[in-house]
């Protein structure tokens, strides 16, 4: 679902004030921009289920999820879907992908291990503080039910790659915010020793080390925009020399990906300090949520 607004609405000002060390005079709003605010709400977009695990993301499911779009106007789309997987040549979760989720566990079920809530099998999870832990709605940005999930990542020991947006019919349009917080996988895996980790006793703070999304951007030609460069944004940066320290993201925050300048799609990349023999030991997810296009 969309919604438009004219400079106001609570998203567009938490994006002003996450500006307003980096904005002059020069490169202020201009009068009468509108935007629509991609909320996933009501999209009709089937939803990762039927439990946080996702498994309708695999390839022999029933209803498997492979694609969705949501409306940005009456003409334009957003499409996202699931990438084929390297290991079974199918349109699989494995291969990294885009879906819709309202799950939010933020601790362990019945029957579960005490460490089920940060494993691969609560992938689907938000970890929102701001929510009620295991309601399964309420857990979006500003309190709404559905987000996305992001998986995947681009390096020579990937096995996965870049989950991924654009917008239908070539258009081309500036992505000005994203709400971005953690999945429940990702933050319990910082916060908690990791046993495939290069610190298998440490969590990410006592190793001092950094995770970070990225987002490229590129034209419908499919020429890199911003110079080929990412706009980048830590999920945590716990470095002596980090100025500022970034605590773990455990609620919505906003993203300002604005240099990317217009485009038609959008890829998503993660980085970080925990890297072994096969890659990133830190699960490459994010959750998304409220994407704020501007309008022509």
């Amino acid at each position: 679902m969309y919604k438009f607004n004219k400079l106001s609405a609570s998203v567009l000002t938490l994006l002003l004030a996450a500006m307003a060390t980096s904005c002059s005079d020069d490169n202020d709003e201009p009068s009468g921009a509108r935007y629509a605010v991609i909320d996933f709400e009501n999209s009709g977009v089937t939803l990762a289920g039927p439990t946080s695990y996702g498994a309708n993301l695999y390839a022999g499911a029933d209803g498997q999820f492979t694609e969705g779009e949501v409306a940005v106007t009456d003409n334009i789309k957003l499409h996202f879907g699931i990438n084929e997987s390297m290991w079974s040549e199918e349109i699989d979760f494995y291969g990294g992908g885009m879906a819709l989720s309202k799950w939010n566990h933020r601790t362990s079920i019945d029957g579960k291990s005490a460490m089920w809530w940060y494993s691969y099998e609560n992938q689907c999870s938000v970890y929102n503080v701001n929510s009620t832990d295991g309601a399964n709605n309420g857990a979006g940005a500003d309190g709404s039910d559905t987000f996305a999930v992001i998986f995947g990542y681009r390096d020579n020991n990937s096995m996965s790659n870049r989950a991924s947006m654009n917008f239908t019919g070539d258009a081309e349009l500036q992505v000005r915010s994203i709400a971005l917080c953690s999945t429940s996988y990702v933050y319990g895996t910082l916060m908690n020793p990791n046993p495939y980790g290069i610190t298998p006793d440490k969590n990410i703070e006592e190793a001092k080390g950094w995770f970070m999304i990225q987002a490229y951007g590129f034209d419908a030609d499919g020429n890199p925009t911003n110079g080929g460069q990412p706009v980048e944004k830590y999920i945590c940066d716990y470095r002596d020399d980090a100025n500022p320290k970034v605590p773990a993201i455990n609620s919505w925050q906003i993203w300002d990906v604005s240099a990317l300048g217009k485009v038609n799609k959008i890829e998503f990349d993660f980085k970080g300090s925990d890297v072994g023999t096969y890659g990133l030991n830190t699960p490459a997810y994010a959750c998304l949520d409220n994407i704020m296009v501007e309008l022509p």
